[in-house]
C-alpha cells in the first residue's frame, strides 16, 4: 500500500498524461483522413484516404499521396504531443503539437520558422474509411 504523501505525486503524473490520440482523424475539409499509431517508441499518422480534391491538391509534390506518412516521432509533452508534421501541400516539414480537445476532436497545430509561423486545424475523429469513389 502507498503511503498518503505519495497520492499528490501521482495524481500529478496522471494528469501530465496526454489524452490517447490513435485512431483515425478527418480534416476539416474532409479530403483526407489520417491514421494514427504506434511507430517504434512514438507515434505516427499515414493518409489512408483522400478525395478527389485532396489527391488534385497535392498531385505538384507526390502522385500517391494515400499511404504518405504525414506525422512522425509524435510523443507525449507537458499533456499534449509533439513530433513532426510533413504538409504535402507545399512539400514541407514543420513542428507539430496535437492536443486532444475532446472524444471526436483533435486540434494540430504546425509551426515553421522557429514557431514564428503556425496554423492549427481542428480535426474529427471518424470510425472508418468512406467508399471508394467520391
Amino acid at each position: 500500500m502507498l503511503p498518503a504523501s505519495a497520492l499528490p505525486f501521482l495524481f500529478a503524473l496522471a494528469a501530465a498524461q496526454p489524452a490517447p490520440i490513435t485512431g483515425l482523424w478527418k480534416n476539416p475539409i474532409g479530403s483526407a483522413i489520417i491514421a494514427i499509431h504506434p511507430c517504434g517508441r512514438a507515434l505516427c499518422g499515414d493518409v489512408v484516404w483522400a478525395s478527389a480534391r485532396g489527391r488534385k491538391e497535392v498531385a505538384g509534390t507526390t502522385s500517391h499521396v494515400v499511404g504518405t506518412v504525414v506525422l512522425t516521432d509524435v510523443r507525449p509533452k507537458a499533456g499534449a504531443w509533439t513530433g513532426r508534421l510533413f504538409v504535402p501541400d507545399d512539400n514541407i516539414h514543420v513542428s507539430a503539437r496535437l492536443e486532444r480537445l475532446n472524444a471526436s476532436e483533435l486540434k494540430l497545430t504546425g509551426c515553421a520558422v522557429m514557431g514564428l509561423i503556425c496554423r492549427s486545424q481542428l480535426w474529427t475523429r471518424t470510425d472508418g474509411l468512406p467508399p471508394a469513389s467520391d
